[in-house]
């Protein structure tokens, strides 16, 4: 990479601005392997690290266990602190109270109201609390979705998490590329805000169609729940981590079968909640999981499918059809899909055949149901 000369110039003037720093970084092995160029610009970032308040000798263990890049990228990413919680309420015009509300749905967190913790982006966030507001949007509802969001925001970033991580295992302990890829975050992050913008206005044009074509102002809707056989058996006899492969595995080949009019409500354990206003195309994804898992060596699949009212809560859904697919779920053998007597009534019988899989005595239900196996 081609080293700028003027700005070459600007950063040796500011190492003799502090040569005392300079040779402290440089008796502590902070710019050891590095040429002219680079022990300028390694200098810069350690610099911009003792300003914010890291000490050396915090720098020299880093260096020590190879996360210094690490601190580098999270001082490139991260907005200076200028304001107390106080002073955001202030020029926003959110209550002091509202505000620690509002940060923690959103998973940002509230250490003080009076030290200044808090950035420009910070203040930002509380103006996007106002403008909610002034749409009308209901304040319980308004939380609860910023708390969903919350939620899965953090997911986004451990993902993202993982990716930087691999890729400074693989580049070592380099600052530069640290830098490269706090731009890159940023630059990812401006990406994901566009993907959600596009799938939040799709997702809810589909669900306005879904309503005028059979959901129904109750939801009326299908409701299923697949799971891993034996998981339980096999925490006990496997690693955490082989666990959580699986179980990951698991939810991408949801991911990947989930076509519209289903979606893919969640993760629970080892276990998948997807939703759909068609009896018949859930049970045909199910179909195309579990011969999907088969095809990837998954342990076997069971499943349950039930019909009837649930209701929508801050990116959840809620009920007795809920609950009782978990139900049917639970008691389906392996490699077996059972259905309810609502959606065994909903199921074309020459595209999708099923046979009596006998009666059942549901926990948290009266008397026994009769359920249906879906013949695959």
């Amino acid at each position: 990479m081609r080293f700028d000369t003027e700005r070459a110039g600007r950063l040796v003037r500011t190492i003799r601005r502090s040569p005392g720093r300079y040779r402290e970084f440089d008796a502590a092995g902070l710019l050891d392997g590095l040429d002219a160029a680079g022990r300028v610009r390694r200098f810069v970032q350690l610099s911009r690290l003792v300003d914010s308040g890291i000490g050396t000798d915090r720098l020299i263990d880093a260096a020590n266990e190879g996360r210094l890049a690490h601190l580098v990228m999270r001082d490139a990413l991260i907005q200076r602190p200028r304001y107390t919680l106080e002073e955001v309420a202030a020029k926003s015009g959110v209550s002091v109270t509202d505000v620690e509300r509002w940060f923690r749905a959103m998973g940002r967190g509230v250490s003080s109201r009076v030290n200044p913790d808090y950035n420009d982006a910070d203040l930002q966030l509380a103006h996007v609390l106002v403008e909610y507001r002034e749409l009308g949007l209901l304040e319980k509802e308004l939380f609860a979705a910023a708390r969903v969001l919350g939620r899965h925001l953090w997911a986004v970033a451990d993902a993202v998490e993982v990716l930087v991580e691999l890729r400074l295992s693989v580049v070592g302990d380099n600052s530069d590329v640290a830098v490269r890829m706090a731009a890159e975050v940023r630059r990812l992050a401006v990406l994901q805000s566009n993907i959600v913008e596009h799938l939040m206005a799709t997702r809810l044009e589909a669900s306005t169609l879904a309503t005028d074509h059979g959901a129904g102002p109750r939801h009326e809707l299908a409701v299923g729940f697949a799971d891993l056989v034996g998981f339980t058996r096999l925490g006990e006899l496997t690693e955490p981590t082989v666990l959580a492969e699986l179980a990951e595995q698991l939810d991408r080949l949801t991911t990947e079968t989930v076509e519209a009019p289903v979606r893919f409500v969640k993760t629970v354990g080892d276990a998948v909640m997807v939703i759909s206003p068609d009896a018949e195309a859930i049970a045909d994804m199910f179909r195309r999981l579990f011969a999907a898992a088969a095809d990837e060596g998954l342990p076997p699949l069971h499943a349950g499918i039930a019909w009837g009212p649930a209701l929508p809560r801050a990116g959840d859904w809620i009920g007795r059809t809920v609950n009782l697919a978990a139900r049917v779920s639970a008691v389906a053998t392996r490699g077996t899909i059972l259905v309810d007597q609502d959606m065994h009534e909903r199921l074309d019988a020459t595209r999708f055949p099923q046979e009596e899989a006998g009666t059942f005595d549901l926990k948290g239900y009266d008397g026994a149901r009769q359920l249906y196996r879906l013949v695959r």
